[in-house]
């Protein structure tokens, strides 16, 4: 028989590790709407910034805000991309944001370069823009601050989230991450919202990412190498939404699954279709092109979107 110290330390625990509030084993509208998504806002820096941290975490560090020019036709310094890095260690997750697309000149250089690819580390092709983008911010301040940081916490998962461009550097990033050897695939996790295109289908097939209106950013040959590297990936389409469109398929580009897609308002208890095929028919590519919209891009989940610091349903 055990003595009664040890069995008491044991349900002691049990009891903690059933606590913490790590992302659910699949998607959940709740950890969405509640976690993932006011923490993609976070690399928008000022007022936004410190409003997400305090309303989401209740032990966590800011650890580098970055906005680094990034352009690749004429060094333009208002073209930029910027990355967040924050530790939550209530969520036991080191935490990487991407911000989205933040004047019209970085939207016409994306759109113009899009016949301009690099290849991926291990193999596949993506965007030459945000490939450029995210190494840009890797090598200005990410790599030392997330090994550093990982280094001590080397059991923490990796949360990997942005909207739009952000969704797109997001997913390339949690790529990164776990073919470099950074990151082990069961320990990330994406989540993406109106994400463009920004590879090609032998890369789309795990880190923890979920982004938000994500652009295409690469070609089939990542797409179908993706779900091999980042298992647990959410790329969030609110219905008529065209940013995750806009860089068309005949180019070579295919999304990375699984799209979840809310073809309503996106109101609380709204339901979602959940597809698992990386450019399915059943989700928003149902849609024809005159039905694209804009203004869906811009208002993911109505009536705001408070972050909560407690766990959630799974």
């Amino acid at each position: 028989m055990f003595p009664f110290h040890y069995v008491l330390l044991l349900i002691t625990a049990i009891f903690i590790s059933s606590t913490f509030s790590r992302a659910p084993p699949k998607f959940a509208d709740w950890f969405a709407r509640h976690k993932f998504f006011p923490i993609s806002l976070l690399s928008g820096g000022g007022t936004a910034m410190n409003h997400t941290m305090g309303y989401c975490f209740d032990n966590a560090e800011l650890l580098k805000h970055l906005k680094l020019p990034c352009d690749i036709v004429s060094n333009n310094p208002n073209i930029t991309a910027a990355s967040t890095i924050v530790v939550s260690h209530t969520d036991e997750a080191i935490i990487i944001t991407f911000m989205s697309t933040s004047n019209q000149q970085e939207l016409v250089e994306e759109m113009a370069t899009i016949y301009e690819t690099s290849p991926f580390p291990g193999g596949g092709t993506v965007s030459k823009f945000f490939y450029n983008a995210i190494m840009v911010l890797w090598n200005g301040g990410i790599k030392d601050t997330y090994l550093k940081t990982k280094n001590k916490n080397p059991n923490y998962e990796v949360w990997v989230t942005g909207g739009s461009m952000g969704g797109a550097l997001s997913s390339l990033m949690a790529g990164y991450l776990v073919q470099m050897g950074y990151a082990s695939s069961s320990a990330v996790k994406l989540m993406t919202f109106g994400e463009p295109r920004n590879g090609h289908k032998d890369l789309a097939d795990p880190v923890k990412l979920m982004t938000f209106g994500e652009p295409r950013n690469g070609h089939k040959d990542l797409a179908d190498r993706f779900p091999s590297l980042v298992p647990w990936a959410y790329r969030v389409v609110h219905r008529f939404d065209d940013i995750p469109h806009i860089v068309p398929t005949n180019m070579g580009y295919q999304h990375h699954k699984n799209e979840i897609w809310y073809d309503n308002d996106m109101d609380v208890n709204d339901p979602f279709i959940e597809c698992d095929e990386p450019e399915s028919l059943k989700c928003s590519n149902s849609l024809s092109p005159d039905k694209w919209s804009r203004a869906d891009h811009s208002t993911y989940f109505k009536n705001g979107h408070p972050c909560k610091k407690t766990p959630g349903p799974k």
